[in-house]
């Protein structure tokens, strides 16, 4: 019983940790784009830094799988070409951009370190 009320305490406090609001930074990358949620949120992905074609910031991520990120908030001691990195960080979504064919993909960094 105890340890049925001890993993009911921990669940009820991992989800008052999830964090749903966007940060100042990530909306003035994507200041063009109403409505914007978060939505999926990932730790440590290895990505590739390519400084060149970013949508706000000059800079964009390549994932493994070869799909291009958004850099938001890519701290400068990253900013360097072909740099491999892990983030941590949130793609964003909006109603607006469900229907756009956009390149590269809303995110938000909100860590990154050295591969």
């Amino acid at each position: 019983m105890k340890s049925l009320l001890f993993t009911g305490i921990c669940m009820l406090n991992f989800l008052n940790c999830k964090e749903d609001k966007i940060s100042s930074v990530a909306l003035d990358c994507y200041s063009g784009y109403e409505g914007l949620t978060r939505d999926e949120y990932v730790v440590d992905v290895p990505v590739t830094v390519q400084l060149s074609g970013g949508l706000a910031s000059g800079s964009q991520l390549i994932a493994s799988n070869g799909v291009a990120w958004g850099g938001c908030n890519l701290p400068k001691q990253f900013m360097q070409d072909s740099l491999a990195i892990y983030v941590t960080g949130y793609f964003l979504a909006s109603k607006t951009l469900e229907t756009m064919n956009l390149t590269p993909l809303p995110f938000v960094v909100t860590s990154a370190k050295l591969r």
